[in-house]
Order: C-alpha cells, then sequence, then structure tokens
C-alpha cells in the first residue's frame, strides 16, 4: 500500500510540476485572446557599483519590506570602487507593446552573488550589454535592459551596467562626475567578461552611457597598445575585434570632445560594427548642451542631437530618426520606444546586417557623406 501510496504522489508531483513549466505559457481566453494578466519572467544579470545596504540576499521584490533594501541601489549615492554581480528578474506582459515598458516590474533579485556565480551563467551564449545613462534608477535600467533584450528577441543573454545615476533631473552634475568615477571600472567590467568568452559581445549604450562607453573604449585600447597580449586569444578569434555591435544611442557627448578624445581610436579593431543613433528632437540632449556651459564652460551641440547637424565620422554609421518619432519624456528614450528603430536594431543585433540591407534610406548630406534615415 505504501508502495503505490508513494508512486501515486510521484506522479502528482510531476503534473504540478509539468503544469509549473506551462505556467510560462499563457492560455487563450473564450475569445481566443490573451488574457492581460499574462505575463513571463526575463532574467537579467548585472554589475553595479551602486552602493547598497545589504549582502548576499535573495529578494521578492513583491514584498514591501525586503523592496526597502533597493532604496540604496535606487537612489544616486557615493559609487564603490569595485563591481557587484547580481541576477534580477523582470516582469513583462505578454501584451506589452513594442517600445513600451508599462506593466514591467522588478519581481526577483539576487545581489552580491559574486564574479564566479555571475560570469558561469553568462558564457553559454552571445551577450548583450546594456549601459544606462543619467536620471536613471537601477530598478529602471533592469526594466529598461529586459525590454531592449525581449523586444529586439535578443536570444543571448542580456547583461547590464549600473553606475549610481542620481535618477534625478537637477543632479545632472553629479551624474556626471560619478560618470567619469565608472570609467576604469565599466573598461575593468567589459575586458574581464571578453576575456572569458569567445561568443559574440554586443553593448547598447544611452545617453551618459556612451559617455562611459567610449572612455571605457579609449582605456582598453591604450591598455592593449601597452600590452599586445590583452584579450590576444579573443582578438584573433574575431578578425581583430574585441567586440560585435556597439550601438551609441542618443550619446550625450559634446560633439569636438568625440573628435579630439576619440578619434585616435581604431574603431574597426574594437568592433564589428559601431552604430550612432541620432534625432532632431531629443529636447533632453538640448537641456545637456545648456547644463554642460555651466559645467565645463562649453556648450556645444551633443553627438546624438542632430538638430543643427549631423554627427559623421569614418567607421561609425549614422542612423537618424528625422521627425519621425513623438516627444516620449522629450525625444530622449526614443531608442528603446520607437517601434522602427526597435526593428532597426533586431536585425542589426541578430543578424548584423548592413544599413544597405536595412529598412534605411540612403541620404548623402551637404558634404556628401552618408548616413542613413528611419523608414516606417
Amino acid at each position: 500500500y505504501r508502495y503505490f501510496q508513494t508512486i501515486a504522489m510521484l506522479i502528482i508531483l510531476a503534473m504540478l510540476a509539468g503544469c509549473a513549466r506551462l505556467k510560462s505559457i499563457p492560455s487563450l481566453d473564450a475569445d481566443g485572446r490573451l488574457p492581460k494578466s499574462s505575463y513571463y519572467e526575463k532574467t537579467v544579470h548585472y554589475g553595479t557599483t551602486r552602493v547598497d545596504k545589504y549582502s548576499s540576499q535573495s529578494l521578492i521584490i513583491a514584498n514591501e519590506d525586503r523592496a526597502r533594501n533597493l532604496y540604496r541601489l535606487n537612489t544616486g549615492n557615493k559609487g564603490r570602487n569595485s563591481v557587484k554581480y547580481g541576477r534580477a528578474k523582470v516582469k513583462i506582459p505578454y501584451i506589452k507593446e513594442v517600445g513600451g515598458t508599462s506593466g514591467m516590474t522588478l519581481t526577483h533579485l539576487d545581489h552580491d552573488i559574486g564574479w564566479n556565480d555571475f560570469i558561469s551563467t553568462i558564457l553559454k551564449d552571445d551577450l548583450l550589454i546594456f549601459i544606462h545613462g543619467f536620471k536613471t534608477t537601477f530598478t529602471n535600467a533592469a526594466i529598461r535592459c529586459a525590454q531592449l533584450a525581449h523586444d529586439t528577441n535578443f536570444k543571448g543573454e542580456a547583461v547590464f551596467y549600473s553606475w549610481p545615476s542620481a535618477g534625478k533631473f537637477y543632479k545632472y552634475g553629479k551624474d556626471r562626475k560619478q560618470a567619469k568615477d565608472n570609467f576604469e571600472l565599466f573598461a575593468d567590467f567589459i575586458h574581464d567578461i571578453a576575456s572569458r568568452t569567445d561568443k559574440n559581445i554586443h553593448i547598447v549604450a544611452h545617453s551618459m552611457g556612451a559617455y562611459i562607453l567610449m572612455n571605457s573604449l579609449a582605456i582598453l585600447d591604450q591598455r592593449i597598445k601597452e600590452d599586445d597580449s590583452i584579450l590576444e586569444s579573443r582578438r584573433r578569434k574575431h578578425n581583430g575585434e574585441i567586440f560585435d555591435q556597439i550601438i551609441l544611442a542618443a550619446p550625450d557627448i559634446a560633439k569636438s570632445d568625440f573628435r579630439q578624445l576619440f578619434l585616435g581610436l581604431d574603431f574597426t579593431k574594437i568592433a564589428h560594427k559601431l552604430t550612432l543613433y541620432s534625432a532632431n528632437n531629443d529636447y533632453v540632449l538640448k537641456l545637456s548642451k545648456i547644463a554642460n556651459y555651466f559645467i565645463t564652460n562649453t556648450g556645444e551641440d551633443r553627438v546624438g542631437d542632430s538638430s543643427e547637424s549631423f554627427f559623421l565620422i569614418n567607421d561609425v554609421e549614422t542612423v537618424d530618426t528625422r521627425q519621425e518619432i513623438p516627444p516620449q519624456f522629450f525625444g530622449h528614450s526614443f531608442y528603446a520606444e520607437y517601434r522602427s528603430l526597435i526593428s532597426d536594431m533586431y536585425i542589426l543585433l541578430n543578424y548584423g546586417t548592413e544599413p544597405d540591407d536595412r529598412m534605411l534610406q540612403k541620404v548623402a548630406d551637404k558634404d556628401n557623406r552618408i548616413l542613413w534615415l528611419i523608414r516606417d
């Protein structure tokens, strides 16, 4: 009797386990529609230099008491001089629109899991690394990373790097200082990951995150010039390149700074392709120009702002939206909210397709330099 009882219990448990596995596959309602409650959880991995007040904890964010532990990660605080690693789960509604984050929430956090645990879980496939811009909390960075991976149908693992942005418009100057403090740290972050995998690594950097990325790439480039053995095996297997696709989305970098600081870099050895997404109605970048007048005494146009002129340089493919995008969030999040641009990123990240073979309009500026415009 006990034998049959045990067998029956195992069968029931197996059935329940099967139901648990199928739970992520939604069922249509009586009208053949997806219920509004249907969702699944996307796991994204992260490195952060934000200071926290807890260590080695697995947090169910839906629990209000535990959610308070996110406060230090979400607020602008003094950054640490080392990176902590973790995993986050983000709830994504099945009925979410492409480009939207409505209904997306951070549901679970495994924080401070250590480098070995972090790196061992992201090596099996290609990687998408996202670095956010200013006025971004840790939670929003996790959600944006999950949204980009989901909407571009990226098949590999998604990773985000969260530096201690204050998450406030009026703390732009503080964010800029924190960004500078992360140049070396982010260079170490992408170097350490690249040294452990031969898979393709793509990087999407938004706004001030692009400012960090470009300076970190310059640091990495200088290290290789001083020691050619750095990432030698990876570069040999990837035709001399370290990364695959690098996307600068609305980069908050002064145009003259980009030319002076980064044109000495051989972009063809850093990445297979470097793409710039710009717009002419990104009002946050217009405000950044004013803010930098008081911070650096140079109120210059930003690389991602094409309202006055396009930013065109060798080995960087400029893709501009022109006046197609609505001014959501003053236009600054267009790279992740505009359907046609998401579609372009999907083709670029998954297939590496050249601009001429994507849904882009090839044009020439007044100096006969080539760029591409997004087409609906």
